[in-house]
């Protein structure tokens, strides 16, 4: 048996100290949900003219629940509030009204409603970055924004985050484990117009770059990737949701969402399918390139 290594005692509290910390961060992050997910801050194409600017890293830190702002105005379905100072009171009734018609639209084009009101914060991002996040467990999203950008980009990205909270409605909590891959494919999917740029689906939109071999493997996570790689995988996942429900239909689509394990690839495909994800990714491109 090695012997034990000769520890000063004078480094015995910060070691135990350490130890501790560690202990007590497995403790607090056991059975907790996976964390939200962001939408990438260049997520919805063609980028607008005007201000885009990229987010720094760690600003800012998101929150469950508005911080500031009024009480905008209730729609069937909506509780919005606006960050003080980034509207005016016209720009605010515009808004509410563009939200209104894109929780309309992506309830049609995924299928289901909503099973209680979402709120919506719609904060002001002192750095001009733009991203959403959806924490449908209290069925609250959010979108931070500035002045300088065009507030139909903000309207982009909840449109995104709406399915979020459609998808968690509809699978349950088995959502917020689901394949990383079909979570945001569904959202990116889901938001349809408000993320196509003008193209009819997202199958002739990631077309030019699977031909140009710009494509990234479906499997990859975005965790390390640019930004804009980040944003290309949303598009070619929604591309690859759209493959298998044109395909196989939704009610297998159904079933496999609610197999994942919270990691890019991990849903049933074979049990599903009949088909590995890899044989699946396969179909995919050549189904985008119309072989």
């Amino acid at each position: 048996m090695a012997p034990f290594p000769n520890i000063p005692r004078h480094a015995l509290g910060p070691i135990a100290l350490a130890s501790l910390l560690v202990i007590l961060a497995w403790l607090f992050t056991m059975g907790r949900p996976p964390p939200p997910r962001f939408v990438p801050s260049t997520a919805v194409q063609p980028l607008p003219a005007g201000a885009e600017r990229p987010l720094p890293d760690g600003v800012p830190t998101p929150t469950p629940v508005p911080l500031t702002g009024h009480y905008g105005t209730r729609v069937e379905g909506l509780h919005i509030v606006v960050a003080d100072g980034l509207l005016s009171e016209q720009g605010q009734a515009s808004l509410v009204a563009d939200l209104d018609q894109a929780l309309q639209y992506v309830v049609r084009r995924f299928g289901s409603g909503p099973k209680g009101q979402i709120n919506t914060y719609v904060g002001l991002e002192p750095a001009c970055g733009l991203h959403g996040i959806a924490y449908t467990e209290v069925r609250t999203v959010q979108v931070f924004t500035c002045r300088e950008l065009p507030v139909g980009r903000a309207v982009n990205i909840l449109a995104h985050e709406y399915v979020h909270q459609l998808c968690h409605d509809r699978y349950g909590d088995l959502h917020l484990k689901a394949d990383l891959v079909l979570v945001e494919g569904v959202a990116t999917w889901g938001a349809g117009t408000y993320w196509l740029g003008g193209a009819p689906d997202f199958r002739t939109f990631v077309r030019p770059w699977l031909e140009k071999g710009e494509d990234i493997p479906l499997h990859e996570s975005y965790v390390g990737l640019p930004v804009s790689d980040m944003n290309k995988l949303y598009y070619q996942w929604a591309s690859f949701v759209e493959f298998l429900i044109d395909t196989y239909g939704r009610e297998q689509f159904d079933r496999l969402y609610i197999t994942g394990q919270n990691y890019p690839a991990s849903s049933d495909y074979l049990g599903v399918y009949g088909k590995r994800f890899d044989e699946l990714e396969v179909d995919w491109k050549a189904w985008v390139l119309g072989r």
